[in-house]
């Protein structure tokens, strides 16, 4: 994401939040007065069937002037909203809790934080704006400009900002999967709001939300998980969940044997009134194994504080992490561990602004490497990024996965993707891309030989948005989020 033109410290005064909603989660309800005195009640509107689009924005900030003079979000409200086909609503939610009306109006000349503004935005906008910061608040927004779509089953997912014709796409799938309760019964599954990882050998129990997508009372459902064709677990759920009441169901234990990201799938295996929300793709990446004599190198970008970080072991025990207070900027730390052989670990970063530590604000990274040698790596992630591996003091450098040292740019990209990465071993590349829910859109394979490798992608034949980009060989896999904005 794009940091606003003035100091990003004051978002965080702004917004007084450390982290972005994840992508999957179920909004909480919200009403809001416009500027012209009108109520927008956030579940009424998605109770109608309309899927709800909003820009939270503020007024001094530059990538949001320039993302709404696009005009995208007019031409949707238009099209699709109720001068059109009134099948979405489009809300501008002023998320800077010191804005002035003047600041909306573009009248104000002040240059300080407070009472700048980048123009008028409140002529030629046919959608409704709500001066409300407290909305921002509620939906945890660490950045601005921020785009959410929701559906009508109150599940929210960023957009970004993307064309009209990407947003609608986006809601389409609201209508098609995550629909008002229109069925007696219809039990759904959600994407998971976390992805799943372990070790390769190591077994990890899978869960799904389940939700009650019907207008009566949920009380059993059966849920399979799936590896390809093969049921690897079943649920027999019983309970009772009103109309969209969610809860978590553990279905079956996973052990990947192979590196890369290992596909399942979770599935409604009882009849119901709608087969379209059915089904749920889970991914579970595996990790590298590396030796017990571990090293972490870690350098922040230009907003060291913040940047933290958690070691876990295999029972989710914090065993290591970040001493208080807070990091320097662009400065290289160095801690030394000593680790359990044979057992599973997991290293996590979070980034507390949403945008990683490299690269467009400083080229910061992380390395884990042993003896001397880097074996998981990165920089460039969003809120957070997880990576597990199992500590093995017999393991070899040949049998490690891919070292991580995957470079894509630009990114943002127009369409073509520069592709950096390096082999150990001759074999076979193969490249996924996916979008926000899961689904693939587009694959490739490749043979190739060990060593540097570079090649170029070409992603411009997809809808503008942000997808995830996986890159897996025979030892291991790298998934990053890659935006198009052709």
């Amino acid at each position: 994401m794009n940091r606003p033109l003035l100091l990003s410290a004051a978002l965080a005064l702004a917004t007084g939040l450390s982290a972005q909603m994840p992508d999957y989660s179920i909004c909480p309800d919200f009403t809001g007065t416009d500027l012209n005195g009108n109520t927008w009640h956030l579940y009424d509107l998605l109770d109608q069937g309309k899927s709800v689009v909003i820009d939270v924005s503020a007024a001094w900030c530059g990538p949001c002037w320039n993302y709404h003079n696009t005009g995208n979000l007019e031409n949707l409200y238009d099209t699709y909203g109720p001068p059109g086909t009134d099948e979405l609503m489009v809300l501008f939610i002023e998320g800077e809790s010191t804005n002035s009306l003047a600041q909306l109006q573009g009248t104000t000349t002040s240059q300080t934080y407070a009472g700048f503004t980048q123009g008028d935005w409140i002529t030629g906008t046919p959608y409704p704006i709500i001066d409300d910061a407290s909305i921002a608040n509620l939906l945890d927004i660490s950045y601005f400009p921020t785009i959410y779509r929701i559906c009508p089953n109150r599940m929210i997912t960023e957009v970004g900002q993307a064309s009209t014709t990407t947003i609608h796409n986006a809601c389409q799938v609201c209508q098609s999967t995550y629909a008002t309760a229109g069925h007696s019964n219809d039990a759904g599954v959600l994407p998971n709001i976390n992805s799943q990882t372990t070790c390769i050998g190591n077994s990890i129990d899978l869960s799904v939300r389940l939700q009650n997508m019907g207008t009566s009372t949920l009380t059993s459902s059966t849920i399979q998980l799936l590896d390809g064709s093969n049921v690897i677990g079943t649920a027999n759920w019983t309970g009772s969940l009103g109309t969209y009441d969610l809860e978590e169901v553990t279905v079956g234990t996973y052990a990947p044997t192979m590196p890369g990201s290992n596909g399942l799938t979770f599935h409604i295996a009882n009849a119901d009134d709608n087969a379209n929300n059915n089904d749920v793709v889970e991914t579970v990446g595996t990790g590298p194994t590396i030796g017990t004599n571990v090293t972490l190198e870690l350098k922040t970008d230009d907003y060291g504080s913040e940047t933290t970080w958690k070691l876990f072991d295999g029972n989710g025990t914090v065993v290591e992490q970040d001493p208080p207070g807070s990091y320097g900027n662009n400065t290289v730390y160095t801690y030394n561990w000593v680790l359990n052989d044979q057992e599973c670990y997991r290293f996590v970063i979070y980034d507390q602004y949403g945008d990683g530590i490299c690269c467009n604000y400083g080229n910061g990274y992380y390395k884990l490497s042993v003896n001397g040698v880097v074996q998981i790596q990165g920089g460039q992630f969003g809120s957070q990024e997880d990576k597990p591996f199992k500590a093995d003091i017999s393991a070899s450098v040949e049998d490690l996965e891919l070292a991580n040292n995957l470079s894509l740019f630009p990114n943002p990209t127009t369409g073509l993707l520069n592709i950096n990465y390096e082999l150990p071993n001759a074999g076979t590349v193969s490249i996924q891309v996916t979008d926000l829910l899961g689904q693939q859109v587009m694959a490739d394979s490749y043979t190739v030989g060990a060593g540097a490798r570079s090649m170029t992608y070409d992603l411009s034949g997809l809808s503008n948005g942000m997808y995830y980009f996986t890159i897996r060989t025979d030892n291991g896999q790298v998934t990053r989020k890659v935006t198009l904005n052709k």
